[in-house]
C-alpha cells in the first residue's frame, strides 16, 4: 500500500500549527477540562469541525466567521495556516503564521505557556514555508527556526509539563522525528501523546499514524478505534482505519473497502486533495472500479 505522506504532513502540520479586534464571547477550550483558557467559542467550533467531525469545508467557513470576533487567538490563525497548507497556498500559510506569532507575542506576561507554544508553531510554519517554496536544499536555512521550535517548546514545558495543548503539539513533533529518524525510539516519542495530550480524537489519531508508519498495524488499529470512540463520524479516521486494515492483511480488503466507502460517503466535506487520494486508494482496492460516494 502506498504511504500517504501528504495525509501525514497535513495531519501533523494541522495537529502543530494546530491584531486583536474583540474579546471572545466566552471561554471555550478544546484541550483542557481544568484551568481552561478563553480561546473563544468560534475558534473552538472550527477546531472541532476540522478534527472531531473531519469537516474541512465547514471548518474553513467557520474560521472566516471566527476572525471577526476572535482575531487575537493564535490557535485560530494556526488553523487557518493549516487550511492554506492543505490547498498548497504557501504564501497564505506564511501570512497566517505571521499572525500566529504576533498573537502569541501579545500573550507574553498574560499566558506565557500558550505564548511559547504558538511562537514555536509560528517558527514551524515559517520553516515549512521555506522548504516548500525553496526546495529541500533550503533545509539548512530553516534549521535555526527548527531549533527555535524546540527551545520554545522547552520553555512551555518548564511552565507546565503536563499541559494537554502543549503535549499534543510536542507529541506530534516527537512522532514526526521518530518517523524520519530510524534510530529514534517510537515508544519514547509517543509518551507525550499517550500520557498528557488531549483531546482524545487527536491524541489517538496521532498514535495510530505513528504505528501505521512503523508498520505495526495491530497497535495502529487499536489506536484508531480509540479515536473513533470520541469522533465516530470523522471520515478521515475511517480512511485511516481502512489503510490500517489493508496493511494488516489482504483478507481484510472487503472490510477496508467499507471504511474507504464510509469516508467517501462524506466526500463534500473533505479537502479536495485528500478526497482524490481516498478515491485513488479505494479504486486500487476495488480492482480499478470507482467506489460509490455522496
Amino acid at each position: 500500500m502506498k504511504r500517504s505522506l501528504k495525509f501525514i504532513s497535513v495531519s501533523l502540520l494541522t495537529a502543530l500549527i494546530t491584531a486583536a479586534t474583540a474579546m471572545p464571547s466566552f471561554a471555550a477550550d478544546p484541550f483542557r477540562s481544568q484551568n481552561a483558557r478563553a480561546i473563544g467559542s468560534e475558534t473552538q467550533k472550527a477546531f472541532e469541525l476540522m478534527f472531531k467531525d473531519g469537516n474541512y469545508t465547514a471548518a474553513v467557513k467557520q474560521l472566516d466567521l471566527a476572525v471577526r470576533t476572535e482575531a487575537n487567538e493564535p490557535l485560530l490563525f494556526a488553523l487557518r495556516a493549516s487550511t492554506f497548507y492543505a490547498r498548497e497556498d504557501y504564501l497564505g500559510m506564511r501570512v497566517a503564521g505571521q499572525r500566529v506569532r504576533s498573537n502569541a507575542e501579545a500573550l507574553k506576561g498574560k499566558d506565557n505557556l500558550r505564548a511559547y507554544i504558538y511562537i514555536a508553531a509560528s517558527d514551524l510554519i515559517e520553516a515549512g514555508y521555506i522548504v516548500k517554496t525553496e526546495g529541500v536544499s533550503s533545509a539548512p536555512k530553516a534549521l535555526p527556526l527548527v531549533q527555535s521550535v524546540f527551545d520554545n517548546i522547552q520553555k512551555a514545558k518548564d511552565i507546565s509539563p503536563n499541559d494537554p495543548e502543549l503535549n499534543l503539539i510536542k507529541g506530534y513533533i516527537d512522532m514526526l522525528i521518530a518517523s524520519v529518524l530510524p534510530l529514534s525510539d517510537l515508544e519514547t516519542a509517543l509518551e507525550s501523546l499517550k500520557q498528557y495530550a488531549a483531546p482524545d480524537y487527536l491524541k489517538w489519531r496521532g498514535i495510530a499514524l505513528a504505528y501505521r508508519d512503523a508498520r505495526k498495524p495491530d497497535l495502529a488499529l487499536d489506536a484508531v478505534n480509540k479515536a473513533l470512540v470520541s469522533a465516530p463520524n470523522n471520515p478521515e479516521l475511517h480512511y485511516l482505519k481502512g489503510q490500517v486494515l489493508w496493511m494488516q492483511s489482504d483478507s481484510n480488503i472487503p472490510t477496508a473497502k467499507k471504511q474507504f466507502e464510509l469516508a467517501l460517503s462524506k466526500s463534500k466535506q473533505l479537502n479536495p486533495s485528500l478526497l482524490d487520494e481516498i478515491r485513488g486508494q479505494c479504486r486500487n482496492i476495488s480492482g480499478g472500479v470507482a467506489c460509490p460516494e455522496k
